[in-house]
């Protein structure tokens, strides 16, 4: 899945931490160099949850898109596949940004293996990651 805490989250094969309801992840403390930052800031989100920004052997980009809308979290485009853009509405919280770059990063791997990037796999990526930070999981 690409996406995982300790080898994988949930019941995945090989995680040590298998069955963690109630078990909520506590946000990281946000610097001011991170407040700064925004594309540091997701890339230490990314680490944090071992999301794996890499499909197809390629690696993945996220940029900061401030002119993305209020509510509209992030995109990827078949022309850049390898590229997450996150807009500023991803940084409302941590788990929001892990959502958004999980749900993303799903559009990349699609866009990569040479597919459309439907949005009824992408959500299902993000909002399992989200539950399982959030302890239903």
């Amino acid at each position: 899945m690409g996406a995982g805490f300790h080898g994988g989250f949930g019941k995945t094969t090989g995680s040590n931490e298998r069955y963690r309801i109630g078990k909520v992840i506590e946000p990281m403390t946000k610097t001011y160099e991170m407040a700064l930052n925004p594309v540091g800031y997701a890339e230490e989100v990314a680490r944090k949850y071992n999301i794996h920004l890499k499909g197809s052997g390629k690696t993945v980009k996220i940029v900061f898109n401030p002119m993305l809308g209020v509510g509209k979290y992030g995109r990827t485009m078949a022309d850049a596949p390898n590229v997450i853009e996150i807009g500023p509405s991803a940084f409302y919280s941590e788990k929001q940004l892990a959502n958004t770059i999980a749900h993303e990063l799903n559009h990349v791997r699609s866009f990569l293996r040479g597919g459309s990037a439907p949005e009824e796999t992408a959500y299902p990526a993000g909002n399992a990651l989200q539950s399982y930070i959030e302890g239903e999981r």
